[in-house]
Parts: C-alpha cells; sequence; structure tokens
C-alpha cells in the first residue's frame, strides 16, 4: 500500500508540473508567425462554417477542428475576438495528455520506466516549448506515441488505425512516421527470423487478422470523416493525396544534415548558459544496449525497446535526410527517445543499493537540468533568436505596435488610419496584430497614390523603394516583426503631428 502511494504521488507531481509548464502564462509569448496563420485559418473555418483543405499549403484540418468548438466556449467567435491563449491551450492539453500517455504502458513494463519517461516528457524543452504554441506538431506527437502504445498493448479494436487516422489528420508528415515504423518492424522480423515458420506467420496471421482489418477500416474513416469536413467536401479526400506530390515548403529553411543532431544533443552556449539533451540521448542508448546483454528484461520488452530505438533513429534519419528542417519537426522523434530514456531504469538491479542511488542522482540531475533549459526556453527567451529552440521568433516590439497603434487612433478622428496598406511579401503574424484595421491592404508592390495613404508598413524587399516616394508626405518609425526582419512603419506628417501635440 506504501509503494502504490508513493507512485501515485509520483504520478500526480510530474502531470502537475507538465502543466504548470505548459500553462503558465501562455498567452504572454508574441504570436509566431506559423501560429498567426493557423489563428487565421480557424477564424475562417469558424466564421463560414465549412472547410476546404489546401493541399499545397496549410497541413491537416485536425488543428482547426480541435480548436473552434474552446474558442465558441470561451466566447471567441471569429478573427476578432480569438485570443492568443485559446488556441494554444488545445496545444497544451495535448503536452498534457502526452505526459499521461506512459501510464498506458504500466501494466506491461511497470511503474518505474513509464513514470522516468513521464517525467524526461514532462521537462523536455523542446515539447515544452512547442506544446505552448499553436502549431501541428504537439497533436501530431500525442496521436504519434498514442498509436505506438496502442501497438505495444495489442490492440484488437483498431486503436492503432483509429490513431494513425488522427495522425494524417494533423499532418500529411505521418507518412514519415509509417516508413519509419515499417523499417523498425522490418528490423525487428529480421533479427528474430531463425524463430520465423511458415506455420508461424499462419498463426500470427489468423490471430491477428480481424485487428489488422478493423484498424484499416478505422483508419480509412477517419481519413476520410476530417478530410471531407463530414462528407460535406469530398473533394478534401483527393487533395488530401493530391498534397504529397504538391505541397509546396517555404524557402529559407535549409539546414545541414547534422542539425537536429547539434540542436539537441550536442552541448551548445547561447544567451549566457549551455543548451544540451545529451543525458537523455545517453539514457536511451543506456537502454538499448541493455537488451543485448540485460537478462532480467522480458522478451517482450526487449522487441519493444528495440522497435522504438529503431523507430527513433528512422525518424531523425529521414528527417536529416530531407532539406528543409525546422526545430519542431524534431518532437515525435525526441519524444521517442524520451520514452526510451525511460527504459534505462530496466537496467538497474533491485537489490543493489549504490546502484540505484546513483541511478537516482543521474536521474534528478536529467530532469534538473532539462527543467532549469525548458524554464529558460520558455519564459526569458521564449522571443529570443538565442534561444535555440525559438525558431524564427516574433520580436515583442511588435505587440507594444499593436498597442501603441490602438492609442494613435483612439487619439486621432475616427478613421484617420485608414485605409493603411502593408506592401511586400512574408509579413506573417503582422495581420494578426493589425486585425483590428478592417481597412487594410496587402500589396506586393506599392500603388501609385501610395502617398496619399495615412499608414503604410514596408517589409525589408519594399522599404528600399518607398524612401524617396514618401520621404516628403510621411515619418518613418522603424520597428521590429521576426528575427532578423525589420518593419518599416510610415505615418503621414498630419497624422504624426497630431499624436505628437495631443495630450498623450
Amino acid at each position: 500500500m506504501t509503494r502504490r502511494v508513493a507512485w501515485i504521488i509520483g504520478w500526480i507531481v510530474v502531470v502537475a508540473a507538465a502543466g504548470f509548464m505548459r500553462l503558465e502564462d501562455l498567452g504572454d509569448r508574441p504570436f509566431h508567425a506559423d501560429e498567426a496563420t493557423g489563428a487565421r485559418i480557424t477564424a475562417r473555418r469558424m466564421e463560414s462554417g465549412g472547410a476546404n483543405f489546401d493541399p499545397k499549403h496549410y497541413h491537416g484540418p485536425l488543428l482547426a477542428d480541435l480548436t473552434i468548438p474552446l474558442c465558441r466556449l470561451r466566447g471567441e467567435t471569429g478573427w476578432l475576438e480569438m485570443t492568443k491563449e485559446t488556441p494554444r491551450l488545445v496545444s497544451a492539453i495535448a503536452g498534457i495528455l502526452l505526459v499521461l500517455l506512459p501510464l498506458a504502458g504500466v501494466r506491461r513494463f511497470g511503474h518505474a520506466p513509464m513514470l522516468a519517461a513521464a517525467a524526461l516528457l514532462a521537462t523536455s524543452p523542446l515539447l515544452v516549448y512547442y506544446s505552448r504554441m499553436f502549431i501541428h506538431e504537439p497533436l501530431l506527437v500525442l496521436s504519434g506515441m498514442a498509436a505506438m502504445f496502442s501497438l505495444a498493448g495489442g490492440s484488437r479494436w483498431g486503436g492503432a488505425g483509429f490513431l494513425t487516422g488522427l495522425m494524417f489528420a494533423v499532418k500529411e508528415t505521418f507518412a514519415i512516421s509509417m516508413i519509419a515504423w515499417s523499417a523498425a518492424a522490418v528490423l525487428l522480423v529480421l533479427e528474430n527470423r531463425r524463430h520465423i515458420t511458415a506455420g508461424s506467420i499462419g498463426n500470427a496471421w489468423r490471430a491477428h487478422r480481424r485487428p489488422l482489418l478493423l484498424a484499416l477500416g478505422a483508419f480509412l474513416a477517419t481519413w476520410v470523416f476530417f478530410y471531407t469536413d463530414a462528407l460535406r467536401h469530398p473533394r478534401g479526400l483527393i487533395d488530401s493525396v493530391r498534397t504529397f506530390f504538391v505541397y509546396e515548403t517555404v524557402v529559407g529553411h535549409d539546414k545541414p544534415f547534422g542539425y537536429y543532431l547539434q540542436l539537441l544533443a550536442w552541448p551548445e552556449k547561447s544567451a549566457g548558459r549551455w543548451w544540451f539533451g545529451t543525458p537523455v540521448l545517453l539514457l536511451a542508448l543506456a537502454a538499448y544496449a541493455g537488451t543485448f546483454v540485460r537478462h532480467g528484461m522480458t522478451d517482450n520488452t526487449k522487441r519493444c525497446i528495440r522497435f522504438l530505438a529503431y523507430s527513433a533513429a528512422g525518424h531523425f534519419l529521414i528527417y536529416s535526410l530531407i532539406a528543409y528542417k525546422t526545430p519542431w519537426l524534431a518532437c515525435l522523434p525526441w519524444a521517442q527517445v524520451c520514452l526510451l530514456a525511460g527504459f534505462a531504469v530496466c537496467l538497474i538491479p533491485r537489490n543493489n543499493l549504490p546502484a540505484l542511488a546513483l541511478a537516482g542522482v543521474v536521474l534528478a540531475g536529467t530532469l534538473f537540468t532539462q527543467f532549469k533549459q525548458a524554464r529558460m526556453a520558455s519564459g526569458r527567451l521564449s522571443s529570443d533568436a538565442r534561444n535555440p529552440f525559438a525558431y524564427v521568433p516574433t520580436q515583442r516590439n511588435v505587440e507594444r505596435l499593436a498597442s501603441w497603434l490602438q492609442e494613435l487612433n483612439d487619439s486621432l478622428p475616427a478613421g484617420s488610419l485608414e485605409p493603411a496598406l502593408v506592401i511586400g511579401r512574408d509579413y506573417w503574424p503582422l495581420p494578426w496584430y493589425l486585425r483590428g484595421m478592417e481597412k487594410t491592404g496587402w500589396l506586393a508592390e506599392a500603388p501609385p497614390d501610395v502617398a496619399t495613404l495615412p499608414l503604410v508598413f514596408a517589409m525589408p524587399g519594399a522599404a528600399a523603394t518607398l524612401t524617396d516616394p514618401l520621404a516628403a508626405t510621411h515619418t518613418a518609425l522603424p520597428r521590429g516583426l521576426r528575427a532578423e526582419v525589420p518593419l518599416m512603419m510610415y505615418l503621414r506628417n498630419d497624422l504624426w503631428e497630431l499624436w505628437m501635440n495631443s495630450d498623450n
């Protein structure tokens, strides 16, 4: 009874820590460009009452489908009412549920490795950071890891098929997981080929054909339901297949092969502190190596550990071979590494107190360093380019810009700031911060009458072309948009003088 209470307390502490790290000041960080884009898509679907899947951009529909009910529950019924916190809650909840997933493996693997894995998932700086961001990855990680637990538990009711269908509904990159998992399964078969006979294959088919067919049916039903918007847009089914051939990535995100290794495992000093996930990787490698020498593990546990190791390695290999790389793409494979690292606990002799004490110190040190990095990454450095997880972060002065524009608008005659114009490309997340200005145009090049407009924003590529046309009519006010992406704001001189002479 005492041991059971201790395990319960341990799980409560880990889940509470995960919730605190993911929910605290959730709306504080400025909206990332991808978050603003996702919020716009969600708001349009919420306002129109329908959905159209774009096979070239923006990924699957599940993120918006889950966000819309939450927005309505909180009284946010459109683009203007939406807050940063509400859509981010979807990601935060997914991150908390991810930490709870190892509970599904307690009966099969025991409390110790599963609680250790949950603690590593809860404090991982990569997973904490992106669980606080409105993007697709937290849902992909949750559904992907849940599918793996379903497979390990021998689900007989199509659960794995439903969960992989959810992965597809989140993002087309679920196909990478299918490839990695298939390769891992092949490696396991090759390792156990001596025990495979024609009779064993037949017995396995007879034992598993029903759950396999159920899983296939569940996958197809989930795929059809979400991509057709509950059969209202059949075209979405075709587009969900086309996306693998026509999807367009944004330029400027090419990285070298070793990018993810450097990001997650190689120690790097930035912003006055060290960033590293090396201990987690070493624990994961120890767990894999232990399957070849440790006799206390069951054969089933060994197979699960090896499958997990091959799967994580396969994911990282595929993502490393693709030139397009972003930190959040590593979330699913890194979650598998954290789970694998939890299995290192299985290597500790239960009756060896010095070994138990040493293992406790190693695990505690790993969790402490992860916790410190996660707090810094999601706190003071959440929008700082020196944070290795803050990829192309939005500068905080954009939020001050939005507040200043509201003050400026309140001090001037009604409608003085409109129509406004944004000139250039790649301007997200600016539409989020200008959403209160309904008469705002978005053009690639300046129109002939640009000098008559009250307010003009210029992206870097367009600012040079506006220096002369607006020199005599507007006051130039430099601002920042994203890391290393300046924004030039031009306010017509008469409005600038009114503002300077106002009571403010």
